[in-house]
This record gives structure tokens, sequence and C-alpha cells, in this order.
């Protein structure tokens, strides 16, 4: 099929953006807006000799139709501007010759209210022009009555003070309409208004994203049952309800229909507009749930194949204890028992290295989540060996944060820590406090407490006897979702170690 015409078009594969495109035949039933009125051409004389009555004939293009009725509605309305000045001045005409001059000079107001709104830039001259039209008909007529003159001085003085009003007030209007016109339009969410009528909620406007969210064109859309693009009907009805109950809804996630048939995921926000109109905003976040769900099973594909080498590698070094007890039994050396000593403890650390790796399997595989903290401390407690002359007190009723689901490992490590290296401890309290930047949790303890030079190695991996194992993973739990932790206690006096939650990481229930 041989080409046509080079434009400046807005069309779909560049997504609003001005773009060259070389239209032909094959393009009529492809969407586009015409910009303006530029050639993209290889030279001066080509763009001079291209055949601008073409586009016109041209209405396969969707872009030249709204320019069609753009100047199909001025011509309507110069029409009824110019019938309105006619009538009204014959009007007055005929009535000063009847002697009728105070109730017809009224009739002005028509056409300076039409032609202020419709040409906002040209009200004050129309106006203008239209009181000293008036005046020169009603001048005649007064025969030098001063109080007429000045009557009529009046009506001209009100007629371009109402010209002017209504012109600032329209130019005011359309730019607040352009305004929101752009935003509406240039928007990257889909954005739809939503009429309620009688048989049910219709699509009265949707911008370009949303059309596109939809597998559809603006036209098209226009006019359609909304709930029919909802994968459960009844979704778009309980959204309805929780819209009318609180005035908005905010990041709901639901499942739409395209035209098509595909199905998209995506993350609404509606409101109700003054009038009894919805509305309705579409992201669309298909490509981050299909993402989320490859990382998924990704993650869950190398959690088992971390299980797979953690029981090996435990196995082995099982085996190698093994080994090295038989060892120690067989020869009596003490030289040689002196070397399978320190080899025995060189296979214990590579065996809390290996518990360590057990512990991060499940470490961010779930997503993190609101946990009632009491909950949590209680359930880690009961998982721990508590002498009996150590308490273990907690006063964080109806507080919960967000937290990774293995939030109850960061309590029982700090119990147990505080068990195991505090020595004299006999009391273990966790207690909160709401600070301006956050939240504090503090969990103090009575022991012998940290040394100055190790409050903050203490949280390194691979610190101290027990090799990292505990305040290291701890301080990676909390990480996750932005909390920090520190040791603030003073030595001699027992631990105190002191969790901060972001302002968006607690809530009191």
């Amino acid at each position: 099929m041989a080409e046509r015409l080079a434009y400046v078009f807005s069309c779909p594969s560049s997504r609003g953006t001005v773009c060259r495109h070389r239209a032909t035949p094959d393009d009529q039933d492809r969407s586009y807006t015409f910009y303006a009125a530029k050639i993209i051409a290889p030279s001066r004389e080509y763009a001079e000799n291209i055949p601008w009555n073409g586009i016109q004939d041209w209405s396969g293009v969707g872009g030249l139709t709204p320019r069609r009725r753009t100047a199909a509605r001025e011509t309507r309305r110069l029409l009824l501007l110019t019938a309105s000045v006619i009538v009204v001045f014959a009007a007055n005409v005929a009535g000063l010759f009847s002697g009728i001059s105070t109730v017809l000079p009224h009739l002005f107001y028509l056409p300076i209210v039409l032609g202020a709104y419709w040409y906002p830039r040209r009200g004050v001259p129309f106006s203008l022009g239209l009181a000293l039209g008036y005046l020169v008909i009603s001048v005649p007529f007064i025969s030098g009555e001063a109080g007429l003159l000045v009557q009529a001085i009046a009506r001209a003085v009100v007629f371009v003070a109402i010209g002017a009003v209504i012109s600032l007030l329209s130019i005011q209007l359309r730019e607040r309409e352009e305004r929101y016109r752009g935003i509406f339009d240039n928007s990257e969410a889909g954005t739809f208004i939503i009429a309620t009528e009688a048989d049910g909620e219709h699509i009265e406007e949707v911008n370009y994203v949303g059309a596109s969210l939809f597998g559809s064109t603006t036209d098209k859309l226009k006019g359609e049952p909304i709930n029919r693009f909802f994968d459960d009907p009844a979704i778009w009805e309980s959204l309805k309800s929780d819209i009318d109950l609180r005035g908005a809804v905010y990041g709901f996630e639901t499942t739409l229909r395209r035209t098509d048939g595909g199905t998209v995921h995506a993350l609404l926000s509606a409101g109700r507009l003054h009038g009894g109109g919805i509305v309705l905003t579409l992201v669309d976040i298909t490509a981050l749930k299909n993402a989320k769900e490859t990382l998924r099973r990704t993650n869950a594909k190398l959690n088992m194949l971390g299980r797979l080498t953690h029981r090996d590698l435990a196995a082995a070094v099982s085996q190698l204890l093994g080994q090295i007890t038989q060892g120690m039994r067989q020869f009596d050396d003490p030289a040689f028992h002196h070397y399978l000593e320190d080899l025995e403890e060189s296979a214990r650390l590579v065996q809390r290295r290996v518990e360590i790796a057990r512990d991060y399997q499940d470490l961010g595989l779930r997503p993190a989540d609101w946990q009632p903290l009491q909950e949590v401390i209680r359930r880690a407690t009961s998982c721990l060996l508590i002498p009996p002359g150590v308490s273990i007190r907690s006063w964080v009723e109806r507080l919960e944060v967000f937290a990774d689901p293995m939030l109850d490992r960061v309590f029982s490590n700090l119990i147990e820590n505080a068990i195991q290296h505090g020595k004299t401890v006999s009391s273990v309290v966790i207690t909160y406090q709401i600070l301006d930047d956050g939240l504090a949790i503090y969990v103090e303890d009575d022991g012998v407490g940290v040394p100055e030079e190790n409050k903050e190695r203490i949280f390194e991996y691979g610190f101290g006897s027990g090799g990292g194992l505990g305040l290291f993973l701890t301080k990676e739990i909390l990480a996750i979702t932005n909390m920090t932790i520190r040791e603030t206690g003073t030595p001699g006096e027992g631990a105190r170690f002191v969790i901060h939650v972001p302002p968006d990481g607690y809530r009191i229930t």
C-alpha cells in the first residue's frame, strides 16, 4: 500500500507524546490526536508541496474529527451571537420608536454574557462595542433630557462592567479547566469519571492510560458500565459501599478484565464527586505482581537448595566430629590430642556457621506484617530454657509492630543472651516508650552488662565465643523493616538494648 503524508501525531506507540508517523490508509482504524499543522519532511520543497486539502478529506484519522467538531461549534456560536446582537438592536430601536426605553435595554445582557463567556479575551471590547452602539441608537431619542442621558450612560457603563466581570470569571474558569484537563490527560494513572445513572454506573470520561489499561480507546469506553471490567462484579458494589461510607477508597488491589479477555492487576483509588459521580484512578501493577511471583518462586527454590546444602553439610560436620572423637580414643599422644582438639573446635565453629545459614533460610522469605508484641514475646520465651531464678516480664500490651515474621527470634536471642552472658541476671524487663521520631522498645536486665569497648562489636558477625549467632542475626532481622538496635546499658549494672521503630512501623490497638 502506498505511503501518504508525514504528520506530527500523538499515537498509541508513544503513549501520548509527539512522534513521527508516515500515515497510510491501513492506519484508519488507529487512534491519533492531531497536535499541530507541522510537517516532518526531508526538505522545504517537500513540505510546501504537501496537499493540505488531502488532510481534511481523510477523515479516517481520528485526530481530525475533533478539529472539525471544534470548527462547527465555533460557527454555531458566532451565528447565535450575531443573531442575538441583531435581535437586541432591532428590538431596542423598535422600542425607542414606540417610547419604550426602560425594559428593552436589559436584552443587551444576553449577547454580553454569551460573548464574554465564549470569548473572554475579547469580552471587554465586545461589551464596550455594544454599549457604544446602545448609546448611538438611544441619544437621538433623548431630546436633551439630562436624566435620560445619565440613565443611558449608566446602562452603558453597567454593560461594560458586566462584560469585564464575566470575562474575568470565564478566564479563571478556563485556566482551572485546562489545568485539571492537563492533569487528567497526562496522568500516568488510568483516570475515569464514572456517572451514576438509573441503570447503574457508566464511564463518562477516561484518559488515554485508562483506555490502554482496558485494551480499548477513549471513545469506545464512554458509556460502558464500569462493573463489566471487574473480574468479580460484586467487588464494584463493595467499593461503592465503602465510598459512600468513607467518602473515598485508597490503595485497593483488584483484578480487572480487559476488552480482549485478558486480565490486569491494578491498584485502585476512588472518591465521590459533587453531583454524585465518582472519580476512579487505576495503576497497573501487573508487572510488579509478576515480578513478585517470580521472586517468590526463585526464593523458594533457593530455600530448598539451602536446606539440602545445610543437611549435607551438617551430616558431613557430624561425621567429622565423630571421627575426631574416635581418633582421640585411639591415640594417647598429647601433641596429637592437642591437634585433634583444635580440629574439633574448628569443626564446631563450622557447625555454628551452618546453624546461622539455617536460620537465614527463612529470613525475608515471607512478607513483613503487623505483629502483637506481647504475643511475640510469649512465643519466644516458650521455646527457651529459663532458669528458675530468672523472671521475664513484658509490659507491651496493645503494641503492634510491622516486622519480619522472624521477630520472635529477636527477643529469644536477646533473652538468651542475657541469661548466658549476664552471669548475675535475675530479671529481664521489656517495655516501650513513644518518641518524637518513632518508638523505642527496651530490653533490660540486671546482669554484669556489656563493656564499653564491645557495645558496637557485639552486633558484628562472628564476635564472641558463640560465633555471632544471636545478636548479628537480631540486627539483620530488625533491619528488614528499618528498625535499629543498640546497647546503652551501664557496665556492672546490667545490659539495656534499645530497639528503635520508625513512626510508621508501630501502632497502638
